[in-house]
């Protein structure tokens, strides 16, 4: 009786090391506010903050989520899927700009994954801005991206 509570303990105790180990190497991601805001692009690691590079389109609006010029009007369609990449300026740099109360997110969209074409043959690069909430977009965990076969 006492060997198979041992092994039981032993083989808890071994799943319970597992979790820890799998758990502490998921990379951490920026987090909204109780508004749903996302207030920067900048993440706490080990040796101060780093950039934060990928977002996931996840406003499944049919007419797609406007990316606006730095006057607000629209300069292109961000569809359900799209994923854009922050755009930092300059070294320590956040991309989050609060205007207004609202978080927007200065990014480099990519108008072939876009829109699905081909701009004069090359791929043309914007940059716009879209709302940093929760409703609309999301950031990519750079840990998920790892190469599998």
């Amino acid at each position: 009786m006492k060997s198979i509570l041992f092994g039981c303990v032993v083989g808890l105790l071994a799943l319970i090391v597992r979790a820890d180990v799998a758990w502490s190497q998921a990379a951490d991601v920026p987090e909204f506010d109780t508004n749903g805001n996302f207030r920067s692009a900048r993440v706490q690691g080990n040796r101060g903050f780093y950039p934060h590079e990928q977002w996931l389109i996840v406003d499944r609006d049919p007419e797609g989520l406007n990316c606006r010029d730095g006057s607000g009007a629209v300069a292109l369609t961000l569809y359900y899927g799209a994923v854009v990449a922050s755009n930092f300026e300059h070294q320590g740099d956040d991309p989050i700009d609060i205007v207004n109360g609202q978080a927007w997110l200065r990014v480099e969209a990519n108008i072939v994954d876009v829109q699905r074409r081909i701009t004069a043959e090359r791929a043309a690069s914007y940059i716009c801005y879209v709302r940093a909430n929760a409703r609309y977009i999301a950031p990519i965990d750079p840990s998920s991206l790892s190469d599998r076969i």
